[in-house]
């Protein structure tokens, strides 16, 4: 076969993919889920579902953002293992030696950007991304280990970084914010592009998926509520000034995830949310009091959501799944 037909076939293939409707009998875990499959993964019942918590970091990071990422960690899991965050790095301004002692330490290190800027197509995308991973491979974050990315300012960058992200080895993307699926009875667990979820599912900001992308991941990004204003990122609500008030909306949020279906909460922290301090004592007071509370809670890295989302166990074994331990 010519490499001109055989482009052409596998493009009519992903066209045709586009088209259907996904089956949850032949679209399984590991690889695939249906972003339409209302169930739990491994149809766990809902009261033995693990209540997963990712905290992630993005943009640059420095001495400054070394120690006030390290301070949001004060509560040890139900294993008695102490959480690890995802870190999503800007190449600007980054201390390299502080995001190699991070990763040594069990944090989830993936990509943002090499300055902040939107990459404008496709090949942009696999350039940056491609430069990141070579930056952080040579100082000691092996490249296997980095599958993550988040666009800049959530701002989702559509086929063209899933066409980056498959050329450069990557598993999933946590940027794509949703005003749609944020109520208790629609929240949505992570789900593949095998099959495009049409016109459902937008992102709020940058561009949407519209190419069938098989075995990629999606982590939508909910948006917040508080005070009546809907917001993208915690930062982005500013009429939170109080720690009273960022406990509050996190709580809020957490709480349509825990009473809904138990799908992963995601928590975006930037730079200027946790640089102030009455924000980032009600987001560690957050913390302390789910795991205080409800001892099903678990603080996880995404990749580490995403393992269990693939290979899901229930609470009652879960102190033994091997991708939380310490």
């Amino acid at each position: 076969m010519s490499i001109s037909l055989l482009i052409l076939t596998l493009t009519l293939a992903i066209d045709y993919a586009s088209t259907q409707t996904c089956n949850p009998i032949t679209c399984v875990l590991p690889d695939c889920r249906c972003w339409d499959d209302p169930s739990i993964p491994g149809d766990i019942d809902l009261t033995d579902v693990p209540q997963m918590v990712m905290v992630t970091f993005e943009n640059a990071l420095n001495e400054e953002f070394d120690q006030l990422y390290n301070s949001i960690f004060t509560v040890n899991n139900p294993n008695g293992c102490t959480p690890k965050g995802t870190i999503f790095i800007q190449d600007l301004f980054t201390n390299y030696d502080l995001v190699r002692a991070l990763y040594d330490k069990g944090h989830e290190i993936g990509v943002n950007s090499l300055d902040g800027t939107i990459p404008a197509d496709d090949q942009e995308w696999k350039a940056v991304l491609e430069e990141l991973h070579t930056k952080l491979n040579n100082n000691g974050v092996k490249t296997k280990d980095v599958v993550g990315v988040r666009a800049p300012d959530l701002f989702m960058g559509g086929t063209d970084e899933f066409i980056g992200m498959g050329n450069e080895g990557f598993l999933y993307d946590a940027s794509c914010a949703t005003s749609k699926f944020m109520q208790e009875n629609n929240l949505l667990w992570p789900f593949t592009y095998d099959v495009i979820p049409k016109a459902e599912v937008k992102c709020d900001i940058g561009k949407s998926v519209d190419r069938a992308f098989p075995g990629l991941w999606q982590i939508l990004i909910p948006d917040l509520t508080f005070n009546g204003t809907i917001c993208a990122t915690p930062q982005a609500c500013t009429s939170v000034r109080t720690k009273r008030d960022a406990f509050d909306m996190f709580f809020d949020s957490f709480s349509k995830h825990y009473e809904g279906r138990r799908s992963p909460f995601v928590m975006v922290l930037n730079p200027a949310w946790v640089k102030d301090k009455d924000k980032r004592d009600g987001t560690i007071e957050f913390l302390e009091f789910i795991r205080a509370a409800f001892e099903d809670t678990w603080i996880v890295t995404s990749r580490q959501a995403l393992q269990w989302v693939q290979d899901p166990v229930p609470q009652s074994n879960i102190t033994q799944f091997q991708p939380w331990q310490c």
